[in-house]
């Protein structure tokens, strides 16, 4: 019989945390589901504590794959999948009593293709900040495409991104092939998430935060100490540019907001170079300006980095790379005397 939700939990040495989190989906109410637990080349012992769910549980199907990335991971679990409907849960993260149950109803009453609530934010110092969609009720897409964009880059940054308050039709990731890039290390969840909206007819938005996502020590997928992520922000709001206009939503409100956050990494792409060389700025000031959308999107950033942004605008690769040197021997020195 085909379980009404397949959620997928990928693993990567987190013996000390996947059984709080496998524990607290089995315990709920809400038994109509398979748990598909992909152990992505773990090197502790969370195999261990996978094998002895999937043992006394028979919902848990337990999977081992070579160690290739969260994005592989949940792949091969999208490839297994058997539910009407998915969802995704990260295993150092937990669930509250009661949450499938609210996501099931919704999404029987709904029938929608694709169901989005909130979150809490839960820090080691035990705050706890609820996001919510500030979106209601069912959308189609075009309606849902002209709306979320002031949610997600205002207010709840990110929110209709995350992978873990969603639930997917099997039908619509299977009809097109949707996967996660398994090139990207960061953002690729609200790449997968852009390609669902494009191709779905029915959206449901309501303001459940029962998913407790724990941030222990730094956030998830800090982009600190990697520089060349920037690219892929910047192509991931190009894309969600390019899906607003190709469906006529792209209003000039819309328009403003993806273009300040592009301009926004466009800065950062240099503000946050590791290991500055010459090739390097001159390959960035390329990609910045082979992009269709990052020199708009400096032009209407507003930014303390007023000569950066100019040399930049300006095309000019030997003084933004002398900046740049100099940038990076200010915050040097400013870390030696903060120290």
């Amino acid at each position: 019989m085909t379980p009404f939700i397949s959620v997928i939990v990928p693993v990567y040495n987190m013996e000390r945390l996947v059984g709080r989190c496998l524990r607290s989906i089995v315990r709920q109410s809400f038994e109509d589901i398979e748990l598909l637990v992909i152990d992505d080349g773990s090197t502790d012992g969370s195999r261990e504590v996978i094998r002895q769910f999937a043992t006394s549980d028979s919902r848990v199907r337990c999977f081992s794959i070579s160690n290739s990335g969260v994005s592989a991971a949940r792949n091969f679990g999208l490839n297994k999948a058997e539910g009407e409907y998915i969802m995704f849960i990260d295993a150092d993260d937990e669930i509250e009593d009661g949450y499938l149950n609210r996501i099931a109803d919704n999404a029987k009453s709904s029938k929608a293709d694709i169901l989005i609530w909130g979150i809490k934010r839960c820090l080691k110092d035990g705050y706890i900040e609820e996001r919510k969609p500030q979106l209601r009720g069912g959308y189609d897409r075009k309606s849902f495409l002209l709306e979320f964009p002031k949610d997600h880059y205002g207010k709840h940054k990110g929110l209709y991104g995350f992978v873990s308050n969603k639930m997917i039709k099997r039908s619509l990731v299977e009809e097109y092939g949707l996967r996660f890039d398994e090139s990207m290390i960061l953002m690729e969840d609200y790449v997968f998430f852009l390609d669902c909206y494009s191709r779905s007819t029915s959206l449901f938005c309501f303001p459940e935060t029962g998913y407790r996502y724990n941030i222990i020590e730094a956030p998830k997928g800090s982009i600190r100490n990697n520089d060349s992520i920037y690219r892929q922000l910047i192509n991931a709001h190009s894309k969600c540019a390019g899906i607003l206009d190709s469906e006529g939503v792209l209003t000039e409100e819309n328009k403003r907001l993806v273009l300040e956050a592009i301009g926004g990494l466009s800065l950062a792409l240099f503000l946050e170079m590791r290991d500055p060389a010459y090739s390097k700025v001159k390959s960035d000031m390329d990609f910045l300006w082979d992009n269709p959308n990052c020199v708009p999107g400096l032009l209407r950033r507003q930014t303390r980095e007023v000569t950066l942004k100019r040399l930049l605008l300006s095309r000019n690769v030997l003084l933004t790379f002398l900046y740049v040197i100099i940038w990076r021997f200010y915050l040097s020195i400013r870390t030696k005397c903060l120290a």
